[in-house]
């Protein structure tokens, strides 16, 4: 003998989307790498005027992951931080070159 079970219909409530990151309260920072470590994972020391010489560990962002971006020792990076947490960060940029990050700190700072 079959068994008949009433199909019953899922109601799926939508979450509300997220306010994009850059709308929250987020501190960029720049920085330079220092160390690396495992796991994706930098030692990071900042270079803008206000955190000069602050050291923290960093992340890297998920589009940097997808499109294959290489950090290595020495690269001139800009960090994402979360206003609670000034340990951690996320990596969201890396320079070319040294001027190209110098004119950034230029242009963030006037």
């Amino acid at each position: 003998m079959a068994r008949y079970f009433k199909l019953q219909k899922q109601v799926v409530h939508h979450k509300r989307k997220s306010v994009p990151k850059s709308d929250k309260e987020v501190i960029f920072a720049l920085g330079r790498v220092m160390e690396t470590l495992p796991n994706t994972e930098f030692l990071i020391e900042l270079l803008d005027e206000i955190y000069k010489g602050h050291r923290l560990k960093a992340r890297i962002s998920g589009k940097m992951r997808m499109h294959h971006i290489k950090i290595i020792l020495g690269d001139y990076v800009k960090v994402e931080l979360n206003p609670y947490d000034l340990n951690r960060g996320r990596l969201t940029f890396r320079f070319r070159n040294k001027e190209a990050a110098l004119h950034e700190i230029q242009s963030v700072e006037n």
